[in-house]
């Protein structure tokens, strides 16, 4: 046997290794209940522009639902048996914070990039329970690949998630958008108020928005602070970050000394949680 036959021989039993190994994941999800439960008509206008969009973006504040709508509906339609996708690509601007640079964290590339990916992790365990979470990783239907690792790429009968777009430089999301082969669905979803990029230019959220609004087959969603749905107090926290609320001047000791004395609180303005507990 010649060695080019050898090679195509142990690619073909590799490959077929991977199809049983994906069958068999696959076949552990069958007792699953799917009929996600949508808490606004935010909520549902995202699943929809999914459904209907091959490209997707997703804009809103922390805790309304983003991560989780984007994830259900790729588990969802990555175990369905009439299903044209083959797996689920994940990734994330890997902003470094505080200095921590990923070269000095230890472990692989897989292993660098695990704590960044919690999120995704946290809410497919949620849908589908970690061990079958574990099944799917193991048979490599869900990967992560890093932005800077896409170029050279072409993603086919994928669903592909970008979280956490609005620390993506616009190169990367050139990079990640032009990546998309015939078959796949991209779900891209961040916070514009949430950007952890050095400088005053804009990122790659904000460009996408202004550069790709009504192109067909391009769709947008927006979640409003009303539509939080984590906790109640997180919208009212988000609140005082916003432009519109001024710091006082004073020192953070006067402020609490002042307010100590005179005890008061501004009525929630997202939520009538507190009148009802």
């Amino acid at each position: 046997m010649s060695r080019k036959a050898k090679v195509e021989t142990i690619t073909k039993v590799v490959s077929n290794q991977e199809c049983q190994n994906k069958r068999q994941a696959l076949s552990q999800m069958k007792r699953i209940r799917w009929g996600i439960d949508f808490k606004n008509n935010n909520q549902k206008k995202f699943w929809d522009n999914i459904v209907s969009n091959t490209i997707n973006f997703c804009i809103g504040p922390a805790g309304c639902g983003k991560t989780y709508i984007a994830t259900y509906w790729a588990l969802q339609h990555l175990v369905d048996k009439h299903s044209k996708y083959d797996g689920i690509i994940i990734t994330k601007p890997l902003v470094e914070v505080d200095g921590e640079r990923m070269g000095y964290l230890p472990g692989s590339i897989d292993e660098k990039t695990e704590p960044f990916m919690q999120s995704v992790y946290y809410n497919m365990e949620q849908i589908i329970g970690k061990q079958r979470m574990e099944v799917l990783r193991a048979a490599g239907l869900i990967k992560v690949v890093p932005l800077a690792y896409m170029r050279g790429l072409t993603l086919q009968n994928k669903i592909v998630m970008l979280d956490e777009a609005q620390n993506a430089t616009i190169p990367q999301i050139k990079t990640f958008l032009t990546r998309i082969g015939m078959g796949s669905k991209y779900i891209v979803s961040g916070d514009l108020m949430q950007s952890d990029l050095k400088g005053n230019g804009p990122n790659a959220l904000e460009d996408s928005i202004r550069r790709f609004t009504g192109l067909y087959g391009v769709g947008f969603s927006k979640f409003e602070m009303t539509d939080v749905v984590r906790h109640p107090i997180v919208a009212e926290l988000l609140s005082r970050y916003e432009s519109k609320f001024t710091l006082s001047d004073k020192s953070a000791e006067v402020t609490l000394s002042e307010w100590l004395n005179h005890p008061t609180f501004e009525h929630p303005k997202y939520s009538n949680y507190w009148d009802k507990n």
